[in-house]
C-alpha cells in the first residue's frame, strides 16, 4: 500500500494531521542532508519534532489510513504535550 496514494490523501488522515501537526516533506535523493540529519534509512519515515527540531516520535513503514491515524494518536498520547 502506498502512503502517498492511499493513506496521506485520505480525508480523515488529512483532517487529523491538519488539526494537530505542521508537515514538511523530504524527498529521498533531493534532501540527502535531512535524511542524514535524522538518520532516515527507509521510506516512508514520519517523525514528530518539538519546537527546537528535536525528534520526539518516529513512525516507519506503510500503514492503512486507519492504522496511520492510530499511530499519530498514540504519538500524541505518549508525547503528552502536542
Amino acid at each position: 500500500m502506498r502512503m502517498e496514494t492511499v493513506t496521506f490523501p485520505n480525508p480523515d488522515v488529512q483532517k487529523y494531521i491538519t488539526e494537530h501537526f505542521v508537515t514538511v516533506k523530504y524527498e529521498s535523493g533531493r534532501d540527502s542532508e535531512q535524511f542524514s540529519r535524522f538518520g532516515i534509512f527507509t521510506t516512508p519515515t514520519i517523525f514528530i519534532l518539538d519546537a527546537n527540531g528535536d525528534e520526539l516520535y518516529r513512525i516507519v513503514g506503510h500503514f492503512t489510513p486507519e492504522d496511520f491515524t492510530g499511530q499519530l494518536i498514540s504519538a500524541r498520547q505518549i508525547i503528552g504535550k502536542l
